[in-house]
């Protein structure tokens, strides 16, 4: 049996998993951008989070992607995301800017600039950075004010009271060096403010469904906090979304030789990776004795699929009506929808969602599944 993913004491790859970065109508991929990329975790002794550590090459294809006119942003109308996901940002965000009163505020890697516009709604003027072509069309569509480049020194005119930012913690390639300019960016008490991925729980237990190539972060609480303390900030609050596994952080920037506390969390990378390495054995003796296995959640069971050499002979299912008959770049299936779920005997289904997971069993049980044949990673061993 061909291997397809291998772990060392410090890393674990797995040598080819598909790119997702885009929705598209077909399988075929897009010139110059590659349908698949290998993917490579480890971990960031200094601050105790996993990192993708991708090669010039495999990192050049990433920002390929980010320049492109593609849904990578998916706070827009075509999401599915926009009342639920988008929703809990948004009056995060928005709460968040009323505590505090800036006049100045700059939104970093704003896509679509939905919050920009929830924000003005609200009273707020906000100046969006972003350096993609999908983020400018959006801008001329919506008229709001964008800095269309990558967010670096001297990019903003003036000291900045309020920086935000949604979904791009996790995608910055040198997260100290980001927090250090953000820090810089802001002027005296200045506010960073951000929702960014929680990987908890997945660490905890060796999970391998949070690893995707444009996230290249994948961060603890205690993680977070080492990293904003560095970067000089205090007053460092992190809570839990309202909707999905995510982080909601706030930070202010700090008098000179203020030093933050740390919390006691208990959870740490050490072990990651044989953790990981134990499911991923799970999965795939798991795989190989099911006679028909569906994945609900592609997103989430592309990485344990890919351990397996599947690229397309599973069905993949979402709930998010949106990316019915979607593919994903490298998955040769398109994804199905709650209204695609019909109950076949002999069927077990697989969800890489550890957060959906309850919802999204309850919900195959009633359409006939036995609750023995649904499957999380958690119960796979």
């Amino acid at each position: 049996m061909t291997q397809h993913w291998n772990v060392a004491e410090n890393y674990i790859k797995i040598n080819e998993m598909p790119f997702y970065w885009r929705l598209g109508q077909s399988s075929e991929s897009v010139p110059g951008i590659a349908s698949t990329l290998p993917i490579k975790i480890v971990i960031d002794d200094k601050y105790d989070y996993l990192r993708f550590k991708p090669n010039e090459s495999e990192w050049a294809n990433i920002e390929r992607a980010y320049q492109k006119n593609e849904n990578i942003g998916f706070v827009n109308p075509e999401s599915g995301q926009l009342h639920t996901y988008g929703s809990s940002v948004n009056n995060f965000f928005l709460n968040s800017i009323k505590k505090y009163n800036p006049v100045s505020i700059y939104e970093i890697g704003c896509g679509a600039g939905f919050s920009i516009k929830f924000l003005e709604g609200n009273g707020w003027k906000v100046v969006g950075v972003d350096p993609s072509e999908y983020s400018l069309k959006w801008s001329e569509r919506l008229n709001f004010k964008l800095i269309n480049d990558f967010f670096r020194e001297g990019i903003l005119k003036r000291s900045a009271d309020f920086i935000y930012c949604n979904d791009v913690f996790e995608h910055v390639r040198e997260i100290d060096i980001f927090s250090n300019l953000v820090y810089e960016s802001l002027g005296s008490n200045g506010v960073f403010c951000f929702a960014t991925t929680n990987s908890t729980r997945s660490i905890a237990i060796g999970d391998i469904s949070m690893f995707e190539h444009q996230h290249v972060n994948m961060f603890t609480e205690m993680s977070i906090h080492l990293i904003l303390r560095d970067a000089g900030f205090s007053d460092i609050e992190i809570q839990g979304g309202s909707y999905g596994n995510t982080f909601h952080v706030t930070a202010r920037k700090s008098p000179a030789g203020l030093e933050m506390p740390l919390p006691d969390t208990g959870v740490s990378c050490a072990g990651y990776f044989q953790r990981a390495s134990q499911k991923i054995k799970a999965f795939r003796k798991f795989y190989n004795e099911s006679e028909k296995l569906n994945c609900y959640v592609p997103l989430r069971s592309i990485p344990y699929l890919a351990t397996v050499g599947d690229f397309g002979r599973c069905s993949v299912y979402d709930s998010n009506e949106s990316w019915r008959n979607k593919y994903i770049d490298g998955y040769s299936s398109s994804i199905c929808s709650v209204k695609d779920v019909r109950f076949l005997p002999n069927t077990r289904f697989f969800v890489g969602s550890l957060t959906f997971y309850d919802e999204i069993k309850n919900m195959l049980v009633k359409k006939g599944f036995a609750p023995s044949d649904i499957f999380s990673i958690e119960e796979i061993i």
